[in-house]
Formats: structure tokens, sequence, C-alpha cells
């Protein structure tokens, strides 16, 4: 089992990138590489999480240590979650698996307990006795919808539920105070809910493409307990963040530039703090191109609120 160890103070500085998208190896894509050398230097995190569509096209195999050539060169651990697109043409999910498997300072593991998918697997955070504090969990969305008569995004399957139910409580045996942050690419249904009922924070340019069958993963979540946030990508242009029922709901910040977006929607970053003393809370931001760091974005009131106004 791999541990990662939080700083003499205490805190534990985790980086998303998404939707790095890199698919040409053309100037594009490497204004994306950059700009993720220039986050990661002045950021300097403890882990890094890639969280799908790095790379697309029938070269995404070729391509995938260029993509990602600036955390292998950083020597700062990362894993991986993969996304619709990575295998949508080219090399499938086990020969990028493997090509992934190999390179340095890559934690990406596979549990096969968890039945469906590719990269299902738990990280702990650890304080100076040993103790597990935070548990960081990657889950494989899916691409597509696996069945034939509905269109639109795959969903996590029961085995996947299943299995996620059964980490959680296994950890809670050896260490009752403990946070999970989940990482995966699609958003889940309730996505839609916690940015119409709740306070959110950050921005919503276009529509969440969730998959349209809910097999309850949210509610599992609520009943086994510890999870503190879901983190996904995919959507190029929402970067908001919303808690609900004691689970924060968001978006990281897509990286890459060989994919659409809004001319003043800056690529970035999202960045967490954890805390060995807090495993109820942690510190979200954002690390945009330019530099700037949002960490007080804009406010979005819940649609009851504003029609009550």
């Amino acid at each position: 089992m791999n541990k990662l160890k939080f700083s003499p103070e205490g805190k534990f500085k985790l980086l998303q990138f998404t939707d790095i998208h890199f698919s040409d190896d053309n100037q594009v894509d490497q204004d994306t590489v950059n700009l993720m050398r220039k986050i990661l230097q002045e950021e300097n995190p403890d882990f890094i999480i890639i969280t799908g569509d790095t790379v697309y096209g029938e070269n995404n195999a070729q391509h995938l240590p260029l993509a990602l050539a600036p955390v292998i060169e950083s020597q700062i651990p990362f894993t991986y979650t993969f996304g619709n697109h990575d295998t949508e043409e080219g090399a499938g999910y086990e020969t990028l698996f493997d090509i992934l498997k190999v390179m340095p300072n890559c934690l990406l593991d596979h549990d096969e307990n968890s039945k469906v998918g590719m990269g299902n697997h738990t990280l702990e955070v650890v304080d100076e006795q040993g103790i597990v504090k935070w548990v960081l969990v990657g889950m494989d969305s899916g691409n597509y919808n696996p069945l034939p008569h509905m269109e639109g995004y795959a969903y996590v399957q029961r085995p996947q539920i299943d299995w996620y139910q059964e980490k959680m409580k296994a950890y809670e045996a050896q260490s009752p105070q403990f946070g999970a942050l989940l990482f995966m690419h699609i958003a889940l249904p309730e996505f839609h809910e916690v940015w119409a009922m709740e306070t959110c924070y950050g921005l919503k340019r276009e529509g969440i493409c969730s998959p349209k069958i809910n097999t309850g993963f949210f509610a599992a979540m609520q009943e086994v307990g510890h999870t503190k946030g879901v983190f996904v990508g995919h959507d190029h242009i929402n970067d908001f963040y919303g808690e609900m029922y004691g689970i924060t709901l968001g978006y990281g910040r897509a990286t890459g530039y060989n994919t659409y977006g809004q001319g003043d929607f800056l690529r970035g970053a999202r960045i967490f703090v954890l805390d060995a003393y807090n495993t109820e809370s942690f510190e979200t931001y954002v690390r945009l191109s330019d530099g700037t760091v949002i960490d007080a974005p804009t406010e979005h009131l819940p649609e009851r609120v504003r029609d009550d106004n």
C-alpha cells in the first residue's frame, strides 16, 4: 500500500490537472505542457492527480509520456484516473495503464475487487505515527453508456460502489477518524442538484454532462460516511463547487489548450490542502495561467433563494 505523508506542519498539498487534451504534439500542446510546468513551479505540491482526458487520438499511447512530461520531470508522486476521450481512438485502457504504471513516481494501481473499469484505487495520507488521516480515491467513471438503447455518458457501476463502501469500512476499522477525497472524470448526477439547491462557488459556463442513469453512488457515500469531497473534470468551462449533505461536489480547472474553452476562462489547475489535525474539511483554490490565485471565488446562490427574492 502506498502511503503519503504530511509536511512537518501537518499539511498536504494536492494538485489536480484535468482535461489536458494533448492531441497533435503541436505548439498548442506545447503551450499546455509549459503551463503545467509553470503551475508546478508556482505551487510545488506534495502530490498530483490527473483526472482524465489527457490524450486524444490515434497516437494516444505515444503522446501520453509527452503530455505528462512536466509531472514526470517534477519527481512529485502522482496518480491518474481515465477520462472518456483517453481511449476513444488509438490504444485501449490496458496499454495506457501499463505505460502509466512504469512512469517514475506514478502510484496508479487497480484493485481487481472493484471488478469494473480500470484504475480504481486508494492512497493513504498518514501522520507521523502512521495513522491514516486522509484517503485519496481514484475511480474510473467510464466513457459512454454501455446500455445500447440509451445515449450519453457512462456511470459508476454497482460493483465499484460496493468496492468503495467496503474500502471505507475497512479504513474505519483501522482508523475511525479519517476523511476521504474522491477523484474521477465525469460528474455525478447530483452535481445538477448542488448547483440548483445549494450555495456554490465558482463558475458554470456549460451544462453538467453527467450520466443519465443515477446508480446511487452519492447515497452510498452518505451511508458509509467519511467522504468529504468528489472532484471531477470533463466539463471544460465549469469550475464550481458546493457542499450538499456534508460532501463537497466540485470541478477542477481545465488545463489543456487543445480543446474547447472560453477566452476569459483561463486554463489552470485546482489545488487542495489537507490537514492532519482536521479530517472534516479541506481548503481548495484555483491557480490560473496568468498566476492569479482564486481562493474566494464568485458565490452562486441556489435557485430556490433567488426565486424567493
